[in-house]
């Protein structure tokens, strides 16, 4: 079963059809394995959903970030070198600089689409018929997770349904679809993966029925307030929060929610797994090493409050990330008895040089393996809070009262909180102010400022554009595509 599994993964990682390798892909030969080959039995339809989200886990080790948050200024320059990363904070993204492009969201894509053609043809037996249900619920939801990321980044893209199985890639070279109609493709998967769950098993790690319906809220209050669908998408939005079967919940401790030895808690809706056990470590630990507080970094910061969150700092091992970014600590303005301030970021002073400070992230920063930090923290996609922020975005949109769910978060995190109901445009800053200190790092905040129509409150945002540009390969590969403005 591994070897099958390991065999289906290397297979469609390499399979893109919006890539700038594609010349060197033997597409010929891969069709053989997959539709002759392995489309036969239970376990090869286990294999390619497990390889589905395999791909998907690559593009959260990077890419979800930087196209959910890094514009947002949540980060700054940290004490390294930022690389490309600074062009993502500064907003100076070009056709030619842009290192995340949508090819690796059509691998994702790509797979659902394998799945969705061979699956049904598999026979199950009648006790795992659910099975073949819930692997066809998950491509299909999967496949929408993939668009909906897509056409929040760059609007409207090319709806492709045909896995890329042959050498005539000219039928893959195709225009972009328009936004509405990429808008009403994810809705159409949304509702074919929720009428093919089987039931209401949820193992945190792969789609169910209860993240799905978190992702039906999440697409609807953006059409909602992008595409003008009102009232009518902000019900559906509503509707879908309060179908969620019953079992997610708020943990009593907000840092317990990113707890290394808590992953998978009552909190979590869907994350992506990370785990001590991927190696090689530099192509399997995420991108929230890129914001710690590492030995190159910072020799001779060794307060106790250091040492407990980020474990013995200067000289030696246990650190393995890199301060290339760090958080943007005048975006945050935390109270002093909110909770969620120092289980989010901590601030340091280099005892060597006391004018040497530094932030480092402390949510999501993983486990000591060994003598080597790995920042294997599960990527959470969904959980409960954000489904009570969005539920009160949602009511106060619709001119009803978001008390109630503000306050389960806000008191939450600071038992001294109280949320005041007053006008839409008043709540409405609350709730995006609570959904930045909520949600933290969790590739929410760049697309929350874009729902909210705030991404003036990004000062590199003057003058520009909120679309992410198309980069040039994925031009060059598809003279089709045209460029956003």
């Amino acid at each position: 079963m591994k070897n099958k599994i390991l065999l289906y993964t290397i297979l469609i990682t390499g399979l893109t059809i919006f890539s700038s390798c594609s010349n060197d892909l033997d597409l010929k030969s891969d069709s053989v394995i997959t539709s002759a080959s392995f489309w036969k039995t239970e376990d090869d339809a286990k294999a390619a959903v497990n390889g589905m989200y395999f791909n998907f886990r690559t593009q959260t080790q990077q890419n979800y970030y930087l196209l959910g948050g890094a514009r947002s200024a949540e980060v700054t320059i940290g004490l390294q070198s930022p690389l490309g990363l600074a062009n993502y904070y500064n907003n100076n993204l070009t056709a030619q600089n842009i290192d995340v492009d949508w090819a690796g969201l059509y691998t994702v894509v790509n797979q659902a689409n394998l799945i969705l053609k061979y699956v049904p043809t598999i026979q199950f037996s009648p006790t795992t018929v659910n099975d073949q249900k819930r692997y066809l619920a998950q491509a299909y939801a999967m496949r929408a997770l993939a668009y909906f990321t897509m056409a929040r980044s760059w609007g409207g893209v090319p709806i492709v349904t045909t896995p890329t199985e042959n050498t005539n890639q000219s039928e893959y070279i195709v225009p972009r679809n328009t936004i509405a109609e990429t808008f009403t493709f994810i809705k159409s998967d949304i509702d074919l993966a929720i009428a093919n769950f089987p039931d209401v098993t949820n193992n945190k790690v792969q789609l169910s029925l209860a993240s799905t319906y978190a992702l039906k809220a999440d697409v609807n209050l953006w059409t909602a307030k992008q595409l003008g669908g009102g009232t009518t998408d902000l019900t559906t939005a509503l509707t879908a929060i309060n179908a969620i079967p019953a079992g997610p919940a708020l943990l009593s401790n907000f840092k317990d929610v990113f707890a290394y030895s808590n992953k998978a808690n009552a909190e979590v809706l869907f994350a992506v797994r990370y785990s001590v056990a991927d190696v090689p470590s530099n192509i399997s630990d995420n991108w929230n090493s890129f914001m710690f507080v590492g030995p190159l970094d910072y020799a001779g910061a060794t307060t106790a409050a250091a040492t407990a969150l980020f474990g013995t700092l200067g000289v030696g091992a246990g650190n393995a990330g890199i301060s290339r970014v760090q958080p943007d600590i005048t975006r945050f303005n935390y109270a002093t008895t909110d909770s969620r301030k120092d289980a989010t970021f901590l601030t340091l002073r280099n005892t060597a040089n006391t004018a040497n400070v530094v932030t480092g992230l402390v949510k999501y920063n993983g486990t000591v393996d060994g003598t080597t930090r790995r920042f294997v923290s599960d990527i959470i996609i969904y959980r409960w809070a954000d489904i009570l922020l969005m539920k009160a975005e949602i009511k106060n949109a619709l001119n009803q009262d978001p008390t109630t769910e503000m306050n389960l978060v806000m008191q939450r995190a600071d038992a001294t909180a109280s949320f005041t109901n007053g006008s839409q445009t008043a709540n409405d800053a609350v709730i995006l102010r609570e959904r930045l200190h909520e949600l933290a790092f969790e590739g929410k905040a760049w697309w929350d400022l874009v729902r909210f129509g705030k991404t003036a409150n990004v000062p590199s945002m003057a003058g520009k554009k909120i679309l992410f540009p198309i980069s040039q390969n994925t031009i060059n590969f598809n003279p089709k595509i045209t460029q956003n403005p």
